[in-house]
């Protein structure tokens, strides 16, 4: 069969949870079903449910089979129970909801697995935050340029912040690294972030510090574009960078507001980071 083009029935799961004795276990599924409810939620490590069970994680899964079949549950068994009647057996173990597990042909690997070696994203926007962070210490390091009088590299306002987060980032990452993705998403000059990695569905808002007195005026932009940065398309994680928090009057009230938003239907996560 062609995985490419699955048949619209019959789809079967079993899932068994760790520490649990008993399968939870789905029939008769179409293939649209199957996708929505179990597929696309085990590869994007979502919830999901079977048969009632709650799956939280795939670490919490002890084992998982997708199987397909010509012909629906309740065929397969009449067939068990045809065959257990003409054995003079009454069958009361069998849970009849597995046998079409056990008779279709087994796609798990390939809808579940296949490609499981790429790099999931949620690494890679931990490593961004990680590169965020230590941005300074990364600064420091060529702003004292000494060896053969070489010209250092200072950072002054949020422009040499973005270059050198950019070029960090492009050392980093396999993903295209963009400047300035949002002209068109909201119509005017100034609806643009710093650094968007679309694949990541990653939008990088940088903020320089330059005293006590930006305090008011970050809280300010936040709200501003939490609102504009919601039109993007691609958003899963808004990071914001403040460089030179330490001379804010209270840094730790705005990195309190790292939080899930949800804006016009989008739902995002924001991450305050004090650099």
């Amino acid at each position: 069969m062609d995985i490419k083009s699955p048949p619209e029935h019959y789809w079967h799961c079993s899932v068994k949870i760790v520490g649990k004795k008993d399968y939870s276990v789905v029939n008769d599924l179409s293939f649209q079903e199957l996708e929505r409810t179990i597929v696309l939620p085990w590869k994007t490590r979502c919830n999901f449910t079977v048969a009632g069970t709650l799956i939280r994680s795939t670490e919490s899964v002890e084992s998982i089979k997708i199987t397909h079949t010509d012909y629906p549950r309740s065929y397969y068994a009449e067939c068990h129970n045809e065959h257990m009647r003409a054995s003079g057996i009454a069958d009361l173990a069998t849970n009849r909801s597995l046998l079409p597990l056990s008779k279709g042909t087994d796609f798990t690997y390939d809808l579940l697995f296949s490609g499981a070696q790429e790099t999931s994203p949620e690494p890679n926007v931990k490593m961004i935050e990680q590169l965020c962070r230590r941005l300074p210490q990364a600064a420091r390091i060529l702003a004292t340029r000494s060896r053969k009088k070489k010209a250092a590299y200072k950072i002054a306002d949020e422009y040499d912040v973005q270059d050198f987060l950019h070029a960090l980032l492009r050392a980093y990452l396999k993903y295209s690294v963009q400047e300035d993705p949002l002209p068109k998403v909201a119509g005017a000059k100034s609806s643009r972030a710093d650094i968007s990695i679309e694949d990541l569905g990653v939008l990088i808002e940088v903020k320089y510090v330059r005293g006590p007195e930006d305090q008011k005026r970050l809280f300010e932009e936040y709200s501003q574009d939490l609102v504009l940065y919601a039109q993007w398309p691609h958003l899963k994680t808004l990071v914001y960078l403040i460089y030179n928090s330490a001379d804010l009057r209270e840094a730790e009230a705005l990195e309190r507001l790292s939080t899930t938003q949800e804006i016009g239907g989008k739902r995002f996560d924001v991450k305050v980071i004090l650099a």
